[in-house]
């Protein structure tokens, strides 16, 4: 089992309010089908990435998942450490729902956005590793001429030039003075060995809206800074995330650092 999640599951308090409906989008094309929704009884949001292996497909089935509404969090939460895509997509959407109840329970402040770059504080000829290929990004990196080595699965992905590298070997992180990872990595359980590559970064940097995870799990676990999304108006976000529009208002995102957060 992952240490993180094996943290979270055994330290989730015993007074949690339970499922209240589980959201999963049907159209494929729907801007909404990216993400499914974990929701509990009061309004707690937990966000999980669903286009991860075969799991968006796997979810159109109901049944799967159906029986968990009504029931303890914590229950779907223990499928976050099973191997099928949907277990592991819903099972990371629980332990953020779990995350953010706990939050909201510490009246926690979210603090102000940064730049997903921002966040890392790239200085001149220092090398950036990327986990994902986020072509955005990719190309503000380049136009900037920063070193960069992407980490890909997929390996018609694969080049080399100059100061770019998109590769299937995460031991290339090794090289890199700043990392950005994405939160794909938490819900398929590869963090943690990406982590053991990245020893001589000065920053790592773990974004994505599905990043609701205990802030100070992660930083337990060498993330130096967070970028994420909270839902803080959970019906105005179900109806924006139904009908496929912007989640706007609805949500915050913010960025932590671990040695700000408190």
């Amino acid at each position: 089992m992952s240490s993180i999640y094996q943290q979270l599951l055994t330290t989730a308090p015993t007074d949690l309010p339970p499922i209240k409906a589980i959201h999963i989008c049907h159209e494929e094309n729907n801007p909404s089908a990216k993400f499914g929704v974990v929701e509990l009884e009061g309004g707690t949001i937990g966000l999980t990435y669903v286009k991860l292996g075969n799991a968006f497909e796997q979810l159109q089935n109901e049944s799967l998942y159906s029986d968990y509404i009504g029931k303890a969090v914590t229950d779907l939460a223990q499928l976050s450490v099973q191997q099928q895509d949907w277990q592991q997509v819903l099972g990371a959407g629980a332990l953020n729902a779990i995350s953010q109840y706990v939050l909201k329970q510490r009246g926690f402040n979210y603090h102000n956005e940064e730049d997903s770059l921002e966040m890392l504080d790239i200085q001149p000829g220092e090398r950036v590793g990327m986990v994902g290929y986020f072509a955005p990004l990719i190309a503000q990196l380049r136009e900037q001429q920063t070193p960069l080595t992407v980490i890909e699965l997929r390996a018609e992905l694969v080049q080399a030039e100059d100061n770019f590298e998109v590769t299937t070997d995460p031991s290339k992180l090794a090289q890199c003075d700043k990392v950005l990872i994405t939160g794909t990595s938490v819900i398929n359980h590869t963090l943690e060995g990406l982590l053991t590559h990245c020893h001589k970064a000065q920053e790592i940097a773990l974004v994505s809206s599905s990043v609701g995870l205990l802030p100070e799990v992660l930083f337990e676990h060498g993330i130096t800074r967070i970028g994420g999304r909270a839902v803080v108006n959970s019906e105005l976000f179900l109806e924006r995330w139904k009908s496929g529009e912007k989640w706007k208002e609805s949500v915050t995102r913010y960025s932590l650092r671990n040695s700000d957060y408190k």
